[in-house]
């Protein structure tokens, strides 16, 4: 097969956008991709931390390596690639996954030279090629994450916010704090790291953009901080493939001084049922299936159920 490898460029757009549905048409995975999604993607990395594949003028396979700002101890390099279900199973795969790993050794480089390096891929459980072919290069299971949904009806458990909090609506005056609320309350997780200004813009705020009256805080009325969260996003191309509006839950968090206190609970019910009103039909959020906040249960009573899951395949690279 005589394939052409190069990094991915800008004028990729239309054709990245085409590989996605056309591996969306076979995976079934229930993800769609637009534009704006592809330029979140090569917006946050430099030609050398990407593949594009190329048949002929055709574009059959892409990857990327991608890093979070503020890692400790161990630097964990998420590579994200797919392969058009036409050129499966000729060692596409197995050749873009070695590529994939120079390119994460060089962002290392270049971001946290004195830590150690660990390669991550997650992989869907429908998607047993894309296990096979990690397994084959070393990875092994380490984590598993549960996508959930709940179906916004007129039965929405209705959870009243607790006396002594005041229920505040996003504005663009509250995002550093929220953003300090935000890494303050993920601390402790597993895998998580602070995020920085222009992370927390990109990937909470603006890509894709938060939804203000259905993300808020809580503000405790006698110490005047803020003590529990809730961000949401809607995306474009999920709602114009699925023909609904899904609110996607970006993060949920309490501060610890606060926790079992129904904060989380009674956020999500008034933003749920508040969603349910402007028109959304569903809601999804993704969770550790280890996290030790009692998330999962908080989502359950909330109406979530889980639809599918993930595992996390990690690699140590040095």
């Amino acid at each position: 097969m005589d394939l052409t490898w190069r990094s991915l460029e800008d004028s990729d757009a239309p054709a990245w956008v085409r590989l996605m549905a056309e591996v969306e048409a076979v995976d079934r995975i229930d993800e769609h991709n637009g534009p704006e999604d592809f330029a979140k993607l090569i917006g946050e990395t430099i030609p050398e931390d990407t593949v594009a594949v190329l048949d002929g003028d055709t574009l059959v396979a892409y990857g990327l390596a991608f890093g979070r700002p503020g890692a400790v101890e161990v630097n964990q390099i998420r590579l994200i690639a797919d392969v058009a279900p036409s050129h499966r199973r000729h060692g596409v795969g197995t050749e873009l996954v070695r590529r994939l790993h120079q390119c994460a050794k060089a962002r290392h480089a270049r971001q946290f030279p004195d830590l150690r390096l660990e390669a991550i891929v997650p992989v869907h459980e429908r998607n047993a090629g894309l296990a096979a072919v990690v397994s084959a290069a070393g990875y092994t299971p380490s984590r598993w994450f549960f996508d959930m949904r709940a179906k916004l009806t007129a039965d929405l458990p209705r959870v009243p916010v607790p006396d002594g909090f005041t229920l505040e609506r996003y504005r663009p005056e509250f995002s550093e704090p929220l953003r300090l609320l935000r890494n303050d309350t993920f601390a402790e997780h597993w895998g998580s790291t602070d995020v920085d200004v222009p992370f927390w813009e990109a990937h909470f705020v603006k890509t894709p953009p938060l939804e203000p009256t259905l993300s808020a805080h809580l503000r405790d009325n006698a110490t005047g901080e803020l003590a529990a969260f809730v961000l949401t996003q809607q995306f474009a191309a999920d709602t114009a493939a699925r023909g609904f509006k899904e609110l996607w839950i970006t993060d949920v968090g309490t501060r610890t001084a606060w926790r079992g206190r129904g904060l989380a609970s009674a956020l999500l019910s008034t933003l749920l049922n508040d969603a349910r009103e402007a028109g959304f039909a569903s809601s999804g959020l993704s969770v550790d299936a280890d996290n030790q906040t009692g998330a999962l249960g908080v989502y359950e009573r909330a109406g979530y159920a889980v639809s599918s899951k993930w595992t996390q395949y990690t690699l140590p690279l040095g």
